[in-house]
């Protein structure tokens, strides 16, 4: 059993919380003036992450479309572990231009939302804030959960995401008995993290602003999260992470093949109607969004 699955583990054993930040290495913190000049800026970097997204999105699918495959590859997939001339004979067993290499970039869940939200805070000008957030997310894995942590300290709100807590159970029993080891660290914990969450507002190691905005939204796409222009989302413990502007998530596949048309998706924010986070994977976390629209 991993660090990871053993607090947990614990965890749901006492049947409490574990301390917010408990496990984040190192520490972030801004001042107030900080706050105050982040927000009035956040309007650009939202608008300026969420084009980003989108222009991934269209640069996707116009690829794919003309190519077959897609010009964004996994950083953990097969063809990412290739060397560069690995990946020009790929290309050419599978009857594509070996030149198009020159056209393709590694992408990552995280990856991308840490390249569009660093673009963002650089169109606004506040880059000396998010190289702290960035550099604070790196020192703890790149860990979605961190830069969700990092961001709140900026004046962002965390709110605890489930559609429907009455399944907590049912998910954790699916899931364990598919990964009985946990050996992918897949296992999303729902109703221990919900406990916590709503009796301590604490979910792992991030402190929780929300337990009600994106709780119990059923079999539709939650109302609160269609009016943020760009957010931040984690599912089961930061193992996933998924940016998303409106109602659509967007993900960005790591371990995917190029000729998968999913390697880049964006889909409706509505795991139980089978759609994103993955195709209905992934069934509670966390997400964070700018302080204005948590209000």
């Amino acid at each position: 059993m991993n660090k990871f699955s053993l607090v947990v583990a614990l965890a749901l054993s006492l049947g409490h919380a574990l301390p917010a930040h408990a496990g984040h290495k190192g520490s972030i913190s801004f001042t107030e003036a900080d706050r105050t000049d982040h927000e009035a800026g956040v309007d650009t970097i939202l608008s300026t992450a969420a084009a980003c997204l989108k222009a991934d999105i269209a640069r996707h699918h116009s690829f794919f479309k003309a190519h077959g495959f897609s010009p964004y590859y996994g950083d953990r997939s097969q063809f990412g572990k290739l060397s560069f001339s690995g990946k020009r004979s790929y290309l050419r067993r599978l009857g594509k231009d070996a030149s198009l290499l020159n056209q393709m970039e590694p992408t990552s869940c995280v990856g991308l939302t840490l390249k569009c939200l660093g673009k963002g805070f650089a169109a606004a000008k506040q880059d000396a804030y998010w190289k702290k957030i960035r550099d604070f997310t790196m020192l703890n894995d790149v860990d979605g959960t961190a830069m969700q942590a990092g961001l709140q300290k900026l004046g962002w709100k965390i709110l605890y995401w489930n559609p429907d807590v009455r399944q907590n159970r049912d998910w954790d029993r699916r899931e364990r008995n598919k990964n009985p080891s946990n050996s992918d660290r897949f296992w999303g914990y729902h109703e221990s993290n919900w406990i916590s969450a709503s009796r301590n507002r604490a979910y792992l190691y991030n402190s929780v602003d929300d337990v009600k905005l994106l709780v119990n939204f059923g079999n539709s796409t939650p109302a609160a999260i269609r009016q943020v222009p760009f957010w931040v989302g984690t599912a089961h413990g930061g193992y996933h992470v998924f940016p998303g502007f409106n109602d659509r998530v967007v993900e960005a596949h790591s371990t995917r093949r190029i000729t998968d048309i999913k390697t880049l998706q964006a889909d409706p924010f509505n795991p139980l109607n089978g759609d994103a986070p993955t195709d209905g994977m992934y069934m509670s976390g966390l997400i964070a969004v700018p302080g204005k629209y948590a209000r």
